[in-house]
């Protein structure tokens, strides 16, 4: 529409690897698929669960949530979030990045809010250290699995010690 050659555009989109931090695969081990996302709010983390229904059908999805935003951790978003995290097939909840930011009126209640999603028929847990997370998910892994994980930082550096347990 502006005039510009095809063939340049079209050579450069070929080499396009993605976004990082979007849907990025950072490795896959013995099936299971370790999956980077930065999404941290419920929409966007409903919209994850759901595009990797896309990418990797009849594949188990275990959502693995930190809740490291401010409005992460804000209460008046645990509803949003048992709604969005409960279309996963299996969710962690990691512990809140700065709970001594929150009282009991303005923070998430991460018991709760994994209560609630397990009342769902989705199982649920709050497990705060990754090590432990990590230590987990290893246990509990089949192939085809496929580990979301969800956060807006660096969470503790979860997706290379999943991919080095499960390689071990």
């Amino acid at each position: 529409a502006v005039g510009v050659d095809e063939a340049p555009i079209r050579d450069a989109l070929s080499t396009f690897r993605g976004v990082r931090r979007r849907m990025e695969v950072r490795g896959e081990v013995h099936g299971v698929a370790v999956v980077d996302d930065f999404a941290h709010h419920p929409t966007a983390v409903r919209g994850v669960i759901a595009a990797a229904r896309e990418r990797f059908p009849a594949r188990r999805i275990v959502a693995i949530f930190e809740p490291r935003s401010y409005t992460a951790q804000r209460k008046e978003f645990q509803e949003p979030y048992r709604e969005a995290l409960g279309t996963a097939d299996r969710v962690i909840l990691a512990g809140l990045f700065h709970p001594e930011r929150y009282d009991e009126e303005t923070g998430m209640d991460p018991g709760t809010l994994v209560r609630s999603i397990g009342a769902g028929g989705v199982p649920a847990d709050h497990i705060p250290d990754v090590d432990r997370i990590v230590r987990t998910l290893v246990r509990e892994a089949s192939p085809g699995d496929v580990f979301l994980v969800l956060s807006n930082g660096a969470f503790g550096d979860i997706h290379q010690k999943l991919i080095d347990a499960l390689s071990g």
